[in-house]
This record gives structure tokens, sequence and C-alpha cells, in this order.
């Protein structure tokens, strides 16, 4: 794709000793909340069903990574050619039933087997826990729904809890119960907070001009 190739060249003039001077004294930490930050952008712009923004955004986050990978180049860690090959040799090696020999038309079973593949992948010798592949850095919803899954999919015993129940321990059940029906129910409370927000600047529209 010449779109692409050009993007390279413009990111690789930014980042050259001649470039930007902002861009060329980043590194991975000062980047880490940029491209937080752009994710979430992109999960508003999607929100918002808006294709303009979401084209935006989601140049805007695809570009944080090529960030990341002129950084690596010039700190010689490793290179964007790396980032990509890696992801092919991923995306074909989880797909065995497009590029091998596994014939399925189940969408359970390509889960299934995408979980077994990733399991047998990378630094699995070096977890303690199945828990260990979940980030930490994610929000407390999102990685309540990862974690709870697992604790259910390997049937562990729940924790003893008393009669009285916290709020936490109330959201926690909810998260199990978002899980049960299927429900991203960080999506739903950013979807309704938006309503919220939405009402709220109305009110506020109102009364000013009152």
């Amino acid at each position: 794709m010449e779109e692409f190739k050009e993007l390279i060249e413009v990111a690789k003039r930014l980042n050259s000793p001649d470039g930007c001077p902002w861009d060329i004294k980043q590194t991975f930490r000062t980047l880490r909340p940029y491209i937080l930050e752009e994710a979430h952008e992109v999960l508003e712009a999607i929100d918002k069903d808006d294709d303009e923004e979401m084209v935006e955004e989601l140049g805007d986050l695809f570009y944080t990574v090529i960030f990341y990978g002129m950084v690596a180049e010039r700190e010689e860690r490793f290179t964007m050619a790396q980032i990509i090959e890696t992801l092919r040799e991923k995306l074909i090696r989880r797909h065995p039933h497009v590029f091998g020999e596994l014939e399925t038309d189940s969408v359970d079973v390509v889960i299934k087997n995408w979980d077994l593949i990733k399991a047998k992948e990378g630094k699995k010798s070096e977890r303690k826990s199945v828990l260990d592949g979940i980030p930490k850095a994610l929000s407390p919803l999102l990685k309540g729904q990862k974690v709870l899954k697992k604790i259910k999919k390997h049937k562990a015993p729940k924790r003893a809890q008393s009669n009285d129940q916290t709020l936490a321990q109330q959201v926690i059940a909810l998260i199990e119960k978002a899980n049960e029906e299927g429900i991203d129910l960080e999506s739903e409370v950013r979807h309704e907070l938006s309503k919220e927000e939405a009402h709220f600047r109305e009110w506020e529209l109102q009364s000013f001009q009152d």
C-alpha cells in the first residue's frame, strides 16, 4: 500500500536527527499517555458512530504505534519490520482454519483453538498463573471481566465473603452478571455516562439562557 509507505517516510523524517525536536526527544515512557489517550478517543468516536471522526482517531492511534516503532529503531531495540513480521506470523499461526489444515466453521471452535495456540506461545513457560497474561494496566471493569471469565472457565471455587457485601463486592457481582449475559460492561457504562453528560449539558445550556 503506497499510502503506508509514504506515512513511514513522514515518520522517519520527523524522527531523523534534523527532524522535529519534540519527536526526537520522545521515549517509550513519554509516549505512554498518548497511546492511552488515542485509544480512548477511538472508543469515543466509535460510541458516536461517527465515520469521519473514526478515520481521524484511528489514524492518530495507528501513528502512535508507528511512533513507537521509530523510537525503537532510534534506540536500536527493534524495528518496524519486526513489529509487522511478528504480527503477520501470529495471525497466520492463530488461524489454522484459514491458513492451515484445520477445517471448521464454528466460532466456538475457533475461539477455543485460538486460546490453545496462545497458551503455547511466547513467555507461557514464565507464567505461574493463567491470570498472568491479563494486562495490569486495563481499567478495573475490563480487567474484572477478563479475570472473572478466567476464574469461571477453570471452575475455581468462590472465595468466602461476609454477609454484608461492600460496594466493591456488589460491583464484582455485577461484572459476573455482565459476563453471564455477554455484555461489555465498560462500553455500556461509557454509553450511559455519555447520555448523562448530554442531558447535563442540555440542562446547563438552558439554565444559562434563563
